[in-house]
């Protein structure tokens, strides 16, 4: 027996808190106290299961050291944890205890062999006897309990002794019974696929795997789904023959399913470690719904890890959260996917089916089939259907404005660009006035001296000279004129409402442009034309008047209608292809449409019959190409 403390590995001042305050100890009379060997060994033959057994042996490990609290440690990776798969009793620390020191004195409790105490003030000074416990696995168990200072060390350790021996009893006694459990259920779990792999079904695959399993199981219900278009569908449930997939069982089972399939892992509820309940909400519906204690689920995963459904049950908490229950569901569980997806891949879908009946029923009648198939063939190609006529389209404005340059000049900024929305009289563009108010100077000085001249020759009685400079006046009032217009006028504007299709002067500063030269092409989107192009082999089916609908790109929700205004008697290439321009006018009111944008259109043309409709292309073609048609 060793004692250590604190000091050296916690400190004092880091102190961990128990899930709750210590109570009073466990009562120290002698009748308790007395014959812990016999009381171990009654627990250890009482075939009890191994939470059970676990439990039981934990109250009494409490009982002989007189202390407040018990639970099982293990080792993973190298690091000590609770177990939380394992019973707790009374009062023990939170899972934040197993630092790194005290993982390293777990260690050390485990390589000793021995029961061991360990004095430590970060649980309050309590004391924690160690007893290690050989499960013969790779991951080791210990015992621990908690006790108050006044616990008897000496006599603890003898009894936990004698209940760690009777412990590993129980555990050698276990691995025989588990070792001839494992050969039998080996043998269901073969006999239970044999039976599987002769349905013809998934369907029927799944209801004979639910009923096995509860037959084999000592469960009260059991229910399977399998992935279906990447969702979770309830195939069967043992004991129902027609599933009511609306019923709120049916629904509760689903739910369950789909849990564990997005768990990804076997599902119990309620879990050994309480903490963990609120993982299994449906697991808890389905329970209550059905009334049972136990709800367990196992996901079907093949061993190639393809997710091919989930198995749930239902039953008694004793059979369903033993081991044993547990490990046989995942040592069946790749067999049994492995069995749905194989069955799943036999399986023949409807039209499989359909076809492999009729064929039957051909062989049988082939004279009478044949003449019947053909008849109707005949008369399906006579019955009339609306000849329809695909073909694309583009959107253009109805008509089209200039902007243009008044006068020769300059410009010397643009404020629009192509695609652009202008309304009437907007300033498109500015032209440089600077030339034109020089000229105008100068033309008004020139003014104004002619009128001074024609005074001076008037004052002389020189009739000739007078009536010249006069003459000279009226030029230089009409150049005036003109070069005053040229000023006021200064500014391209827009003609009318609409989009700029084209002409941007967005980087032509100071660009000299000729008068009536094109600086803007603009058109209204009120109303909107859209050119259809019918193919040049379709245009003889059409005519004016005919309904269209049209679905432009981006906008297929919104399906235009309407008929054809005219188809222009010329044709036209477009896109490499020899095309007929139909017109349709669209009212445009809320301005969806754009110039140039492009979209599907569907034109309603005559009624002609099917056969007619699906082979007169073919004929034409034939006709055209060989002389002897």
């Amino acid at each position: 027996m060793t004692t250590s403390h604190p000091n050296n590995s916690t400190p004092a001042s880091a102190h961990v808190p128990l899930h709750k305050k210590y109570t009073k100890p466990v009562s120290k009379s002698a009748p308790q106290l007395l014959n812990f060997d016999e009381q171990a060994l009654a627990i250890a033959s009482a075939g009890l299961g191994d939470t059970d057994t676990r439990g039981k042996m934990l109250q009494l490990a409490i009982v002989a050291a007189q202390g407040i609290g018990g639970f099982y440690a293990t080792r993973t990776e190298q690091h000590w944890h609770l177990a939380k798969q394992k019973p707790t009793v009374g009062k023990v620390p939170s899972p934040t205890f197993f630092d790194e020191d005290f993982s390293e004195k777990c260690s050390s409790f485990l390589q000793s062999g021995q029961v061991q105490t360990y004095s430590c003030e970060a649980l309050e000074g309590a004391l924690i006897f160690s007893v290690p416990i050989d499960t013969g696995q790779e991951n080791p168990e210990l015992m621990l309990i908690v006790a108050t200072k006044s616990s008897p060390i000496v006599e603890a350790t003898q009894r936990l002794t004698r209940i760690a021996a009777a412990m590993r009893l129980w555990i050698n006694g276990r691995a025989a019974q588990d070792s001839n459990w494992q050969v039998k259920s080996l043998a269901s779990i073969i006999a239970m696929i044999s039976q599987i792999e002769t349905q013809a079904t998934v369907k029927s695959a799944s209801e004979e795997t639910v009923n096995l399993m509860a037959n084999h199981l000592m469960v009260t219900g059991a229910a399977i789904g399998t992935i279906e278009d990447s969702k979770m569908k309830l195939k069967a449930i043992s004991g129902v023959s027609k599933l009511d997939a609306g019923s709120n069982t049916s629904r509760g089972w689903l739910n369950a399913m789909v849990e564990s399939e997005t768990r990804k892992e076997p599902g119990l509820f309620p879990a050994i470690d309480e903490e963990n309940n609120f993982l299994l909400q449906a697991h808890r519906q389905l329970a209550s719904s059905l009334q049972t204690e136990t709800v367990f689920s196992q996901p079907l995963v093949t061993e190639d890890e393809t997710f091919v459904g989930a198995l749930v049950f239902s039953g008694e908490a004793k059979y369903l959260q033993s081991d044993q229950f547990q490990r046989f569901n995942s040592t069946a569980a790749p067999a049994i996917a492995a069995a749905l997806l194989s069955a799943k891949q036999r399986q023949k879908g409807r039209i499989s089916r359909g076809i492999s009946w009729l064929t039957e029923k051909a062989r049988s009648n082939a004279g009478i089939l044949t003449g019947a198939a053909m008849l109707g063939f005949i008369l399906l190609m006579l019955v009339p259907v609306t000849y329809r006529v695909r073909c694309t389209a583009i959107t253009e404005p109805v008509s089209r404005r200039f902007a243009v340059a008044p006068f020769a000049g300059q410009i010397i900024e643009g404020h629009v660009e192509a695609g652009d929305f202008v309304s009437k009289d907007q300033v498109l563009a500015d032209m440089d006035g600077r030339t034109i108010r020089w000229e105008l100077f100068g033309v008004a000085a020139e003014r104004k001296q002619s009128v001074t001249s024609r005074g001076m020759e008037l004052s002389d009685r020189n009739i000739p000279k007078a009536i010249l400079a006069e003459l000279e006046h009226d030029r230089l009032q009409s150049q005036e004129e003109v070069l005053r217009y040229k000023q006021e006028h200064l500014q391209v504007r827009s003609p009318i409402d609409g989009i700029v299709l084209s002409g941007s002067l967005e980087r032509s500063e100071a660009a000299s442009v000729e008068t009536g030269q094109v600086l803007f092409e603009i058109g209204p989107i009120k109303p909107m034309r859209i050119e259809i192009e019918i193919p040049a082999n379709e245009v003889a089916q059409t005519k004016a008047g005919f309904p269209v609908k049209i679905w432009i790109d981006g906008q297929e929700d919104n399906v235009i209608k309407g008929e054809i205004l005219k188809i222009h008697p010329r044709s036209s290439t477009r896109n490499a292809q020899n095309v007929f321009i139909a017109e349709v006018e669209f009212p445009n009111e809320d301005e969806r449409l754009r110039p140039g944008m492009k979209g599907t259109v569907r034109i309603d043309c005559e009624r002609r019959s099917i056969g007619w409709s699906m082979f007169h292309k073919p004929v034409n073609w034939m006709r055209a190409n060989f002389s002897y048609f």
